[in-house]
């Protein structure tokens, strides 16, 4: 009887055993269930994120090639110090001495505003139908103030009247 007592002892304890050991897998099973679940939520957020940033990325990078396209860092394989938008261009005929000592030349000469770009200084006209003119800041004049360019060109004073004053210009002060 004793050993009958000693196998159904061995028996229940293996059975129990089993079972415990099946409950603890069970329950690990289940946790890692839900860390599993836990990390692929995460895992989502995450990707959600680097989406947006990418997205947000994609933005700045249009922009910026956008920016570089309409203000370019340089024309005509000059750099460009800084550019002026939303100037005015009017036309003069004078001949004679600039601000700088030089002679008025068509072509050549465009009078400006000293406090927005020095004497001296080539600038690039760009017209708004698109038409471009190289000039070198040689001259100022009492109606040229703030962003007011006045280009020279041999013309009579009817033809400059014609030609009138033009808006919505682009300068590029370019540097040395």
């Amino acid at each position: 009887m004793r050993l009958q007592l000693t196998i159904g002892t061995i028996i229940i304890t293996l059975l129990l055993s089993v079972g415990i050991n099946y409950k603890t897998a069970i329950d690990q099973k289940q946790a890692g269930e839900a860390r599993v679940a836990q990390i692929a939520t995460e895992a989502q957020v995450n990707q959600q994120e680097v989406d947006e940033m990418r997205k947000d990325i994609a933005i700045l990078r249009r922009e910026l090639a956008a920016q570089r396209e309409v203000y370019p860092t340089s024309r005509g394989g000059q750099r460009v110090a800084r550019y002026i938008d939303g100037a005015q261009v009017t036309w003069y005929n004078d001949k004679g001495k600039t601000a700088s000592g030089t002679t008025a030349t068509s072509g050549r000469t465009v009078a400006v505003d000293p406090e927005v770009v020095p004497l001296g200084s080539e600038v690039e006209i760009v017209m708004p139908d698109g038409r471009v003119f190289r000039r070198i800041a040689e001259d100022t004049g009492g109606a040229v103030k703030g962003k007011v360019f006045d280009v020279h060109i041999d013309a009579s004073d009817e033809e400059l009247y014609e030609l009138g004053r033009t808006h919505g210009v682009r300068v590029f002060v370019l540097g040395r």
